[in-house]
């Protein structure tokens, strides 16, 4: 269950990011600088689970962001100054499978695999993927 990850952090390899760019347009990142920023700049993620409330918290430089959510409910949330709406369920006893609905119609989902040693994120926007790694820490 992905409760056994609780409190287990992970850090980003940045050699890991493959299609990136495209997830930036998805998000509304267009500044060339926050993309070069962002290519470069590690972070980190821990997720906490406390009965039914999972919080995600990612840190990346100075900046951290968490959100609070319980599964199957759905939430709001800012991202890169955008407006979203999300839910998140379990895929299986390791995966979070998250549903972003952009107030511009868009839709990201989001799957977050985890085990002892990785965080595998793959972000899929219609036809598009893009992935992320995070190693244990």
């Amino acid at each position: 269950m992905v409760k056994q990850f609780s409190g287990k952090t992970y850090e980003l390899d940045l050699d890991s990011q493959q299609n990136i760019e495209a997830m930036f347009e998805v998000y509304g990142v267009s500044d060339p600088s926050h993309k070069q920023v962002a290519l470069k700049t590690k972070s980190r993620m821990t997720l906490t689970v406390d009965g039914d409330k999972y919080t995600e918290t990612t840190q990346t430089g100075d900046h951290k962001r968490s959100v609070t959510f319980h599964l199957g409910e759905e939430f709001a949330e800012e991202i890169l100054g955008h407006k979203w709406k999300s839910s998140v369920s379990l895929k299986d006893d390791h995966t979070l499978l998250k549903v972003e609905k952009g107030e511009d119609g868009k839709t990201v989902t989001l799957e977050k695999s985890f085990s002892p040693q990785q965080l595998v994120v793959t972000y899929t926007f219609g036809s598009v993927t893009a992935k992320r790694i995070y190693n244990a820490v």
